[in-house]
């Protein structure tokens, strides 16, 4: 067996159990062989576990160090790693984890790793430089209405049905502990990094439609007649510039872009 054959042939037994290598590795009566060549399989489940661990260490407590192991490897036996990083791996556990069962316990707790998938995805989103105010001291009064602006790479909305941003920060000693994950009242939630640490927030009914209208491009004077419903008319254009002040201070909007026939 070449070389070349021999590594896929050893990757293809560590991954995915598959027998072939045996030969290759043990031309004698070596009856050690085998147990020592299980101890890269297993070697490898536990680096992914432990992976797994440090993605989702508020999943692993709610659910004890032995059923998160257990669960984690049942993952590991049915989603083969696809990325040179391990930090990809697990970005299908909540659905993963809605898939095995449609219990209320399965579906929160698929809603508490999806919540850390995100805070983990925020973390490491691309670098970017956040937009200083006196960016816009620049922009003439009347190409306002026509201003569209950018959010940073790190900035992500989360929406949830239950407790479970509560019972995140009561594990991490930030507030009491509930007494059980339950679902209740959507709420919106916004996610973003600022250097190296993140931040998150809850979102009222107004302030979350208006962010996700300017990721996708829309423009201060369609904003300003997204929110009109809600505000009294003299206010509409002052709750608007007022909102997107407070993204700009909190370091979530990367640019903005003038009119086309401006630029």
């Amino acid at each position: 067996m070449r070389l070349q054959e021999l590594q896929r042939a050893f990757q293809a037994r560590v991954l995915l159990h598959q027998e072939g290598i045996e030969a290759a590795l043990n031309r004698g009566d070596d009856i050690d062989c085998e147990p020592r060549l299980d101890t890269y399989v297993e070697g490898y489940r536990t680096r992914l576990v432990e992976a797994l661990g440090a993605t989702y260490p508020v999943l692993q407590k709610t659910l004890g160090g032995e059923e998160f192991a257990r669960q984690m490897r049942d993952y590991i036996g049915t989603t083969p790693s696809r990325h040179y990083s391990v930090r990809e791996y697990g970005a299908d556990i909540a659905r993963w984890l809605k898939s095995r069962s449609d219990s209320r316990r399965t579906k929160e707790l698929a809603e508490l790793a999806r919540w850390e998938w995100t805070l983990a995805d925020v973390f490491d989103a691309h670098d970017d430089q956040a937009l200083e105010i006196s960016a816009l001291a620049t922009v003439p009064p009347a190409m306002w209405p026509g201003l569209s602006f950018t959010l940073r790479a790190c900035v992500r909305r989360f929406e949830t049905q239950g407790n479970i941003v509560q019972w995140w920060r009561a594990a991490n000693g930030l507030c009491d502990q509930p007494a059980k994950l339950i679902d209740g009242e959507t709420s919106q939630w916004l996610l973003w990094r600022r250097g190296v640490k993140t931040f998150f927030r809850s979102l009222d009914t107004v302030e979350a439609p208006l962010l996700d209208a300017a990721r996708r491009g829309s423009t201060f004077g369609e904003l300003c007649e997204q929110i009109a419903p809600d505000v009294p008319d003299a206010e509409v254009a002052l709750r608007a510039a007022s909102l997107l002040r407070g993204w700009i201070a909190e370091e979530l909007v990367a640019g903005y872009s003038l009119p086309a026939e401006n630029q």
